[in-house]
């Protein structure tokens, strides 16, 4: 895993204008010191998103999303830290030193060490001659050895336990293996859950493994033709796109993106040119991997396989995505079950043409809910009609007006009348902004959480508040409060010094953290910094720790028994009453 050295990421940080770099993402418009944007972060509709050059931070007031230059880029790119500081130092021109050791720390890190070492052992068994079938079967599909390296394939060979031992001698626990799914346990048996099978990589959206395909590749009858590691903690399959992270650079400068069914169609695109396509890790899209979709802001191509099966999991998908007012389209390959198989019959060129001129997915779906029925049949002309309706209750008022329009026109259907049965669906619709507005209602915050955040907040912007805070509090109640009190200390301490932006990027590897600080920014963004405002909330934090500490005093007094303790008690009691 790559290193980068804290000086490094400082100076990159200190080079990168916040403004510059976010300005190839979102449209920034000045406002007073600032500048503003419609937030990407959530489904916003007017300028809540905020930048300053000044401090080098943005912050999103509705969604509390804040940060520096490193954290819009780890969140608009769904990447992780490191590769955000590669593509910032990419867009001002950095020569960035990486290092081959890992300086931060993973929840999952021996989790991840585990896949990227089985990982390694599949591809370098393709490269021996036990891995020879499995290179010769992949040659005829067009999978040449650019693309075995590309995408990492390898191969399980016909052993039964190699690369559990080849694990556990690296003093990896057996339990581990189970759970990850790479081994198997039965009575006193163990053995490699994959063998004699071509291993194709499942990586999450930062490139790391997360788990595997195993294909069968020796015409094998008596088994699955596909088996998936199963879910763990780092492999959900609703939160991955498979081929995103090598896709992304590719979707970007090809301005669309593809989704296909399985990952063989997005491998045998890519080696056939085509780089800007994603698969699915299921039939149905999750909403994780829709806001990775939506977060590209590029038009979205759906082509499925073109059996019964993917034309149904197209309509559903384009249904889903709809509603969120994205531009989508779709593909459907006559005479070829899949992309692979059109791309043998047809040539890349027809496949590419087809891609060119994708259907809009309201075209395709009018056309699709013609399906079983005769339109000169009465009732099913108003089947046919009604279901038309329903379909564009979540389209913007233009198509909904030319929509009416065609139907009204082909069908000589009065267009009142079909506004009103329109009207009377979208009645049983919740409307969209009406959802949105419930998810942003928080809990009010109480006078202590105010002025915890306030005096973190103070913390991170100067020595001075960090010295106040260890001499007259040193001390939060809640636990998320102290650990960042203690990362700001120690910060402190390690450097003599603290800039917010800089100390964002120290936390960025630890998510919980990182979350609590943009929260932080986000309450505290028009606090004026002042001794005297710093001050006051110790004073108010002080008094509320005080006045815990009675009641629990209060507690004590009267579950004590022993005279002598009982009186100790009171006047501890009497004294902190003085105080406060």
């Amino acid at each position: 895993m790559a290193y980068i050295k804290e000086e490094e990421i400082n100076a990159i940080r200190d080079q990168a204008d916040i403004v510059d770099i976010i300005s190839n993402y979102l449209s920034l418009k000045p406002k007073g010191r600032n500048y503003v944007a419609v937030c990407p972060f959530h489904d916003d509709h007017s300028p809540s998103l905020v930048v300053s050059k000044e401090r080098q931070m943005f912050n999103c007031f509705t969604c509390r999303t804040g940060g520096n230059v490193f954290t819009f880029v780890m969140k608009y790119e769904n990447v992780g830290f490191i590769e955000a500081i590669k593509i910032v130092a990419d867009k001002i021109g950095y020569n960035l030193n990486i290092g081959n050791l890992s300086d931060f720390t993973s929840q999952n890190k021996e989790d991840y060490e585990i896949m990227d070492f089985a990982q390694k052992y599949y591809l370098n068994n393709i490269f021996t001659k036990d891995g020879i079938a499995a290179r010769k079967y992949l040659e005829k599909r067009g999978i040449d050895e650019a693309i075995i390296k590309e995408f990492n394939i390898g191969v399980a060979l016909d052993s039964k336990d190699t690369l559990y031992k080849l694990l556990t001698n690296k003093k990896y626990s057996l339990d581990k293996l189970v759970n990850l799914g790479l081994a198997n346990k039965f009575d006193a048996n163990v053995y490699d859950t994959f063998s004699k099978r071509i291993m194709i990589p499942i990586e999450n959206l930062k490139g790391q493994v997360v788990g595997f395909t195993g294909r069968i590749y020796n015409g094998e009858v008596d088994t699955a033709k596909y088996m998936n590691t199963k879910e763990t903690e780092i492999f959900k399959k609703g939160n991955i796109l498979f081929n995103y992270h090598n896709a992304r650079q590719s979707i970007r400068e090809e301005k669309k993106v593809i989704v296909v069914e399985g990952n063989m169609d997005a491998i045998k695109l890519s080696a056939s040119g085509i780089k800007n396509v994603v698969a699915l890790m299921g039939v149905a899209l999750s909403k994780e991997q829709i806001d990775v979709l939506k977060k590209l802001k590029v038009p979205i191509i759906l082509m499925l396989d073109n059996d019964s099966a993917g034309l149904e999991a197209t309509v559903k998908n384009g249904d889903e995505l709809q509603k969120y007012d994205l531009d989508i389209r779709v593909v459907r390959l006559t005479d070829a079950k899949d992309p692979d198989e059109y791309i043998r019959s047809k040539g890349l060129a027809a496949l590419k043409d087809n891609i060119e001129h994708a259907t809009n997915y309201l075209d395709f779906k009018l056309d699709y809910l013609k399906k079983d029925k005769n339109l000169n049949n009465m009732e099913d002309l108003i089947h046919y009609v009604k279901d038309v309706i329903l379909s564009i209750n979540a389209a913007d008022d233009l198509t909904k007006e030319l929509v009416i329009s065609k139907i009204s026109k082909d069908y000589e259907i009065d267009a009142e009348i079909l506004k009103q049965e329109l009207k009377s669906s979208l009645g049983s619709v919740p409307p969209k902004k009406e959802e949105v507005k419930k998810e942003q209602i928080r809990p009010k915050p109480t006078k202590y959480h105010l002025a915890a955040s306030k005096i973190l907040y103070h913390m991170m912007q100067d020595s001075l508040y960090i010295s106040i805070y260890k001499n007259r509090l040193g001390y939060f109640k809640e636990k998320d409060e102290r650990t960042l009190a203690s990362e700001i200390v120690y910060y402190n301490t390690v450097h003599n010094n603290i800039n917010i932006a800089d100390f964002i990027s120290y936390i960025t590897p630890e998510e919980n953290i990182t979350n609590f600080v943009s929260e932080i920014i986000s309450e505290n963004n028009n606090t004026v910094i002042s001794l005297e405002e710093f001050n006051s909330c110790v004073d108010v934090i002080l008094k509320i720790l005080k006045k815990d500490e009675i009641q629990e005093l209060k507690e004590k007094i009267k579950n004590e028994f022993d005279v002598n303790k009982k009186l100790e008690l009171i006047t501890k009691l009497t004294n902190l009453k003085k105080e406060v």
